[in-house]
């Protein structure tokens, strides 16, 4: 090989990672600016006034979820719990966290995960890791749909960034990857909407046919003023309570939130529409 070449192809992977699929970001020219919301770091909510989240694994948390009434789901869906691998992709992990939990409950095969796989030279054999991950999501059924390199924020689309999958997006995505899905958006928060919704979580949790995406704004329990997406696993009817299986846990834990103020905020614009919930099937 041509050694000015060489030395072009090694600079190349030194500083690009030399492509693998590692942890590591390219370092930037100056020094950045680096924003760490921490965890838990919970404030008090613009709708009730409340704290408005318990921790699931507080002492409170978990008392909870011992006399709760409503929480077979959460033990279908916990099995499948992976958190999301970039700031940006909480509906993407929500996503793949369904599909794992349908496909496993349903005996189908995943598609193969050819950066979890093991392949073995010597003997030619790869010894196949089949699961859903953030990666392989993004094959052909929805290609030219969504593009990872605009999800994550490293492509702009018409010079702004689009970062993150909206609530019909995610929606969209869900059905071309084969499953039921329908978007609700939260256009009203009337008494009685709040209470039909009650009904659906508590009639889901205990027999969770369908399974429950939730497209919120994060004010109700922090400084972030965002939208965020996270699958619901159980219901609390003593403290009015939905546990939240937060897929951002770099973030904050799992919580159980209160269902006046989770739906509150979904009652909240993202660009033009209304954010709400998903129902998977």
């Amino acid at each position: 090989i041509n050694i000015k070449l060489f030395y072009v192809i090694l600079s190349f992977l030194v500083v690009n990672g030399g492509g693998c699929d590692c942890e590591c970001i390219r370092p930037p020219r100056k020094k950045p600016t680096i924003i760490n919301y921490g965890y838990n770091k919970f404030t008090i909510s613009p709708y009730s006034g409340t704290i408005a989240v318990t921790t699931f694994d507080s002492d409170d948390g978990i008392a909870i979820f011992e006399t709760s009434d409503y929480k077979k789901a959460f033990f279908i869906l916990a099995p499948h719990y992976a958190p999301q691998q970039h700031i940006t992709t909480c509906g993407i992990a929500s996503a793949v966290m369904i599909l794992n939990t349908v496909y496993a409950n349903t005996n189908q095969t995943p598609p193969i995960s050819w950066l979890g796989s093991w392949y073995v030279p010597s003997e030619n054999t790869i010894y196949g890791n089949f699961v859903w991950t953030e990666n392989n999501f993004y094959n052909k059924n929805v290609k030219g749909v969504v593009n990872k390199e605009v999800v994550e924020g490293r492509k702009k689309v018409n010079g702004k960034y689009d970062v993150g999958v909206s609530l019909d997006k995610l929606t969209l995505l869900l059905n071309l990857q084969g499953l039921t899905a329908t978007a609700y958006h939260v256009n009203t928060a009337t008494d009685e909407d709040i209470n039909n919704f009650r009904n659906l979580v508590k009639t889901l949790m205990v027999d969770p046919t369908q399974y429950v995406l939730v497209n919120y704004n994060l004010n109700v329990q922090s400084i972030i003023d965002g939208g965020h997406i996270s699958p619901i696993g159980a219901y609390d009817e003593a403290t009015d309570t939905v546990l939240v299986l937060d897929v951002w846990s770099a973030f904050a834990s799992w919580v159980w939130m209160k269902l006046y103020d989770l739906y509150q905020s979904m009652h909240t614009k993202d660009g033009k529409l209304y954010r709400g919930y998903i129902l998977v099937s």
